[in-house]
């Protein structure tokens, strides 16, 4: 009998992601950068960009709208490819996800 070795995917999101076309800003210890929202949840996001940022970096972001208004949140980037990086909030301790900088 022959086991196949197979690499199984496994979906680690706990939120569904929503696609999203549209500029975004963003900053990081490197200064003030742009690039491409390509889909979001309430957990994380993902933006096509040039910017050179490794995992693990905090970065602040200028979301365009959240429940009407322009927000800024924080997060850390968990996954990076060729196009982007992915993100994911700050969880606030009363459950909210993103974390709102006056």
């Amino acid at each position: 009998m022959r086991i196949a070795n197979r690499k199984i995917k496994i979906n680690k999101r706990f939120n569904q992601r929503k696609p999203y076309s549209g500029h975004i800003f963003f900053v990081s210890k490197n200064g003030f950068n742009e690039g491409w929202l390509k889909n979001y949840s309430r957990s994380g996001l993902f933006i096509i960009t040039t910017a050179a940022l490794s995992v693990g970096e905090i970065i602040t972001i200028a979301l365009p709208y959240v429940n009407g208004k322009k927000v800024k949140c924080r997060g850390q980037i968990i996954r990076r490819t060729k196009l982007g990086f992915g993100i994911e909030f700050f969880r606030r301790r009363n459950g909210i996800n993103l974390k709102i900088i006056k």
